[in-house]
Protein backbone atom coordinates (compact mmCIF):
# COMPACT_ATOMS: atom_id res chain seq x y z
CA UNK A 1 0.00 0.00 0.00
CA UNK A 2 1.41 3.61 -0.87
CA UNK A 3 1.95 5.97 1.57
CA UNK A 4 0.90 9.74 1.47
CA UNK A 5 3.77 12.21 0.39
CA UNK A 6 3.59 15.84 2.08
CA UNK A 7 7.55 16.35 2.08
CA UNK A 8 8.80 15.90 -1.33
CA UNK A 9 12.12 15.09 0.55
CA UNK A 10 10.72 11.82 1.30
CA UNK A 11 9.16 10.79 -2.45
CA UNK A 12 11.42 8.32 -3.67
CA UNK A 13 11.40 6.21 -0.39
CA UNK A 14 9.84 3.03 -0.82
CA UNK A 15 5.98 2.50 -1.13
CA UNK A 16 5.60 6.10 -1.18
CA UNK A 17 2.35 7.67 -3.01
CA UNK A 18 5.02 9.72 -5.88
CA UNK A 19 2.13 9.76 -8.39
CA UNK A 20 -0.31 10.93 -6.33
CA UNK A 21 1.41 13.45 -4.97
CA UNK A 22 2.72 15.15 -8.48
CA UNK A 23 -0.56 14.60 -9.71
CA UNK A 24 -2.17 17.14 -7.19
CA UNK A 25 0.64 19.41 -7.40
CA UNK A 26 -0.03 20.13 -11.15
CA UNK A 27 -3.66 20.46 -10.50
CA UNK A 28 -3.11 22.54 -7.39
CA UNK A 29 -0.85 24.74 -9.35
CA UNK A 30 -2.51 24.78 -13.19
CA UNK A 31 -3.25 28.59 -13.10
CA UNK A 32 -0.04 29.45 -12.12
CA UNK A 33 1.74 27.29 -13.97
CA UNK A 34 2.59 29.06 -17.63
CA UNK A 35 3.81 32.07 -15.11
CA UNK A 36 6.20 30.07 -13.15
CA UNK A 37 7.61 28.41 -16.42
CA UNK A 38 8.05 31.96 -17.80
CA UNK A 39 9.75 33.27 -14.20
CA UNK A 40 11.50 30.36 -14.00
CA UNK A 41 13.49 30.38 -17.47
CA UNK A 42 13.46 33.96 -18.19
CA UNK A 43 10.94 33.12 -21.09
CA UNK A 44 13.22 30.17 -23.00
CA UNK A 45 11.24 27.62 -22.43
CA UNK A 46 9.21 28.72 -25.40
CA UNK A 47 12.23 28.65 -27.63
CA UNK A 48 12.69 25.49 -26.41
CA UNK A 49 9.71 24.34 -27.37
CA UNK A 50 9.84 25.79 -30.67
CA UNK A 51 13.35 23.54 -31.11
CA UNK A 52 11.97 20.57 -30.33
CA UNK A 53 9.18 20.62 -32.64
CA UNK A 54 11.41 21.77 -35.55
CA UNK A 55 13.27 18.86 -35.11
CA UNK A 56 10.47 16.42 -34.35
CA UNK A 57 7.61 17.39 -36.41
CA UNK A 58 6.97 17.00 -40.28
CA UNK A 59 4.04 18.42 -42.48
CA UNK A 60 1.13 16.21 -41.61
CA UNK A 61 2.00 14.68 -38.80
CA UNK A 62 -0.53 12.91 -35.75
CA UNK A 63 1.65 13.85 -31.90
CA UNK A 64 0.63 12.65 -28.75
CA UNK A 65 1.78 15.24 -26.47
CA UNK A 66 2.78 13.50 -22.82
CA UNK A 67 1.95 15.49 -19.94
CA UNK A 68 0.75 18.19 -22.18
CA UNK A 69 -0.21 20.82 -19.28
CA UNK A 70 -1.61 24.25 -20.99
CA UNK A 71 -0.67 23.05 -24.32
CA UNK A 72 2.22 24.73 -25.46
CA UNK A 73 4.16 22.27 -26.68
CA UNK A 74 1.54 21.30 -28.80
CA UNK A 75 1.37 24.52 -30.38
CA UNK A 76 4.60 24.63 -31.25
CA UNK A 77 4.24 21.53 -33.03
CA UNK A 78 0.94 23.00 -34.78
CA UNK A 79 3.22 26.18 -35.65
CA UNK A 80 5.67 23.06 -36.98
CA UNK A 81 2.94 21.58 -39.77
CA UNK A 82 1.27 19.06 -37.21
CA UNK A 83 -2.02 17.86 -38.30
CA UNK A 84 -3.77 16.51 -35.58
CA UNK A 85 -2.72 16.60 -31.85
CA UNK A 86 -3.96 14.84 -28.76
CA UNK A 87 -2.72 16.15 -25.25
CA UNK A 88 -2.36 13.36 -22.53
CA UNK A 89 -2.21 15.08 -18.66
CA UNK A 90 -3.73 13.08 -15.61
CA UNK A 91 -3.26 16.84 -13.85
CA UNK A 92 -7.17 17.62 -15.17
CA UNK A 93 -7.26 21.11 -14.24
CA UNK A 94 -4.59 21.21 -16.74
CA UNK A 95 -6.52 20.10 -20.21
CA UNK A 96 -9.08 23.19 -19.62
CA UNK A 97 -6.82 25.32 -20.14
CA UNK A 98 -5.05 23.82 -22.88
CA UNK A 99 -7.94 23.69 -24.68
CA UNK A 100 -8.92 27.05 -24.10
CA UNK A 101 -5.67 28.09 -25.36
CA UNK A 102 -5.91 25.83 -28.64
CA UNK A 103 -9.41 27.82 -29.38
CA UNK A 104 -7.61 31.24 -29.24
CA UNK A 105 -4.92 30.25 -31.16
CA UNK A 106 -7.47 28.57 -33.78
CA UNK A 107 -5.94 25.06 -33.04
CA UNK A 108 -9.24 24.06 -31.62
CA UNK A 109 -10.43 21.35 -34.42
CA UNK A 110 -7.34 20.02 -34.53
CA UNK A 111 -6.70 19.76 -31.06
CA UNK A 112 -7.99 17.09 -28.32
CA UNK A 113 -6.61 16.33 -24.43
CA UNK A 114 -7.53 13.67 -22.58
CA UNK A 115 -6.85 12.72 -19.01
CA UNK A 116 -4.45 9.68 -18.77
CA UNK A 117 -1.33 7.97 -17.68
CA UNK A 118 1.92 8.19 -20.00
CA UNK A 119 2.00 3.91 -19.23
CA UNK A 120 -1.18 3.42 -20.56
CA UNK A 121 -2.42 5.97 -23.00
CA UNK A 122 -5.77 5.77 -24.73
CA UNK A 123 -4.59 5.16 -29.00
CA UNK A 124 -4.29 2.16 -31.02
CA UNK A 125 -0.78 0.43 -32.04
CA UNK A 126 1.02 1.82 -34.43
CA UNK A 127 -1.39 5.22 -34.25
CA UNK A 128 0.57 7.95 -34.56
CA UNK A 129 3.80 9.75 -36.04
CA UNK A 130 5.40 11.74 -32.96
CA UNK A 131 5.08 10.78 -29.17
CA UNK A 132 6.70 14.09 -27.20
CA UNK A 133 7.28 15.59 -23.53
CA UNK A 134 8.77 19.03 -22.18
CA UNK A 135 9.42 18.46 -18.32
CA UNK A 136 6.98 15.72 -17.62
CA UNK A 137 9.48 12.77 -18.05
CA UNK A 138 11.29 12.73 -14.77
CA UNK A 139 8.07 12.93 -12.73
CA UNK A 140 6.81 9.55 -14.23
CA UNK A 141 7.43 6.95 -11.51
CA UNK A 142 7.98 3.85 -14.29
CA UNK A 143 9.55 5.69 -16.99
CA UNK A 144 10.48 2.66 -18.49
CA UNK A 145 7.05 1.26 -18.98
CA UNK A 146 6.34 4.72 -20.49
CA UNK A 147 8.83 4.42 -23.06
CA UNK A 148 7.52 1.00 -24.41
CA UNK A 149 4.06 2.29 -24.71
CA UNK A 150 5.59 5.32 -26.47
CA UNK A 151 6.94 2.30 -28.62
CA UNK A 152 3.44 0.34 -28.98
CA UNK A 153 1.29 3.37 -29.99
CA UNK A 154 4.48 4.73 -32.48
CA UNK A 155 4.29 4.11 -36.12
CA UNK A 156 7.15 2.20 -37.46
CA UNK A 157 10.10 5.43 -38.54
CA UNK A 158 7.90 7.41 -36.06
CA UNK A 159 10.27 9.74 -33.84
CA UNK A 160 10.12 10.88 -29.61
CA UNK A 161 11.14 14.36 -28.75
CA UNK A 162 11.95 14.72 -24.94
CA UNK A 163 12.90 18.26 -23.18
CA UNK A 164 14.12 17.98 -20.05
CA UNK A 165 15.87 19.25 -16.92
CA UNK A 166 18.90 16.62 -16.28
CA UNK A 167 21.31 15.83 -13.65
CA UNK A 168 24.13 18.00 -14.09
CA UNK A 169 27.96 16.69 -14.09
CA UNK A 170 30.20 18.74 -11.96
CA UNK A 171 31.36 22.15 -13.83
CA UNK A 172 31.82 25.71 -14.03
CA UNK A 173 27.77 26.19 -14.05
CA UNK A 174 26.61 23.46 -11.29
CA UNK A 175 26.75 25.45 -8.34
CA UNK A 176 24.89 28.34 -9.54
CA UNK A 177 22.50 25.70 -11.35
CA UNK A 178 21.74 24.21 -7.79
CA UNK A 179 21.82 27.18 -6.27
CA UNK A 180 19.30 28.86 -8.79
CA UNK A 181 16.63 25.15 -8.29
CA UNK A 182 17.26 24.49 -4.72
CA UNK A 183 16.72 28.41 -3.50
CA UNK A 184 15.35 30.87 -5.59
CA UNK A 185 12.83 28.32 -7.27
CA UNK A 186 10.82 27.31 -4.45
CA UNK A 187 10.72 30.53 -2.89
CA UNK A 188 9.67 32.14 -6.17
CA UNK A 189 6.82 29.53 -6.82
CA UNK A 190 5.52 29.43 -3.05
CA UNK A 191 5.40 32.91 -3.63
CA UNK A 192 4.17 32.61 -7.18
CA UNK A 193 1.97 29.45 -7.24
CA UNK A 194 0.69 29.89 -3.30
CA UNK A 195 1.83 26.15 -2.98
CA UNK A 196 4.24 25.59 -0.47
CA UNK A 197 6.06 22.20 -1.53
CA UNK A 198 5.44 22.38 -5.49
CA UNK A 199 8.50 24.00 -6.00
CA UNK A 200 10.39 22.47 -3.47
CA UNK A 201 9.68 18.83 -5.59
CA UNK A 202 11.43 20.31 -8.48
CA UNK A 203 15.80 20.00 -7.47
CA UNK A 204 14.30 16.47 -5.59
CA UNK A 205 12.72 15.52 -8.86
CA UNK A 206 16.28 16.28 -10.88
CA UNK A 207 18.64 15.16 -8.26
CA UNK A 208 16.61 11.42 -9.37
CA UNK A 209 16.83 12.05 -12.50
CA UNK A 210 19.01 10.95 -15.63
CA UNK A 211 21.94 12.76 -16.63
CA UNK A 212 21.62 13.73 -20.12
CA UNK A 213 23.73 10.07 -21.09
CA UNK A 214 21.83 8.23 -18.96
CA UNK A 215 19.08 9.15 -20.49
CA UNK A 216 20.43 8.68 -23.92
CA UNK A 217 21.47 4.71 -22.94
CA UNK A 218 17.29 4.77 -21.46
CA UNK A 219 16.31 5.32 -25.15
CA UNK A 220 18.10 3.11 -26.52
CA UNK A 221 17.45 0.06 -23.92
CA UNK A 222 14.34 0.89 -25.14
CA UNK A 223 14.73 0.21 -28.68
CA UNK A 224 14.89 4.24 -29.99
CA UNK A 225 17.76 4.90 -32.31
CA UNK A 226 18.60 8.32 -30.57
CA UNK A 227 19.30 10.94 -33.37
CA UNK A 228 19.63 14.66 -31.69
CA UNK A 229 21.35 15.09 -28.28
CA UNK A 230 21.30 19.14 -27.34
CA UNK A 231 22.36 20.60 -23.95
CA UNK A 232 20.53 23.62 -23.40
CA UNK A 233 20.62 26.41 -20.74
CA UNK A 234 24.41 26.12 -19.15
CA UNK A 235 23.61 21.59 -19.64
CA UNK A 236 20.54 22.20 -17.24
CA UNK A 237 18.11 21.05 -20.23
CA UNK A 238 18.44 18.12 -23.06
CA UNK A 239 17.01 18.09 -25.87
CA UNK A 240 16.49 14.54 -27.14
CA UNK A 241 14.95 13.68 -30.44
CA UNK A 242 14.76 9.41 -31.41
CA UNK A 243 13.82 7.05 -33.75
CA UNK A 244 11.41 4.18 -33.56
CA UNK A 245 13.14 1.67 -36.28
CA UNK A 246 11.15 -0.89 -37.53
CA UNK A 247 12.71 -3.45 -35.48
CA UNK A 248 10.97 -5.51 -32.53
CA UNK A 249 10.94 -3.38 -29.06
CA UNK A 250 13.08 -4.20 -25.85
CA UNK A 251 12.38 -4.60 -22.69
CA UNK A 252 13.31 -2.21 -19.86
CA UNK A 253 17.02 -4.06 -19.63
CA UNK A 254 17.59 -3.68 -22.98
CA UNK A 255 16.61 -7.18 -24.46
CA UNK A 256 14.62 -7.79 -27.57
Amino acid sequence: MSTPVHDPDTLYAPNVDRAGFVQGMFASIASRYDLMNTLMTGGRHHAWRRLAASELVRAGDTVIDIGCGTGDLSFACFDAGAKRILGVDFARPMLPLALEKAHSRGFGRKFGVAAGDATNLPLADESVDVWCAAFVVRNIPDLNAALIEAWRVLKPGGRVAVLEITKMKSGIWRPFARFHFTRIVPIVGRLISGHGSAYKYLPVSVDHFDTTEEFSSRLTNAGFDVSIVRSLMFGTIALHVALKPDAPARTPDGEI
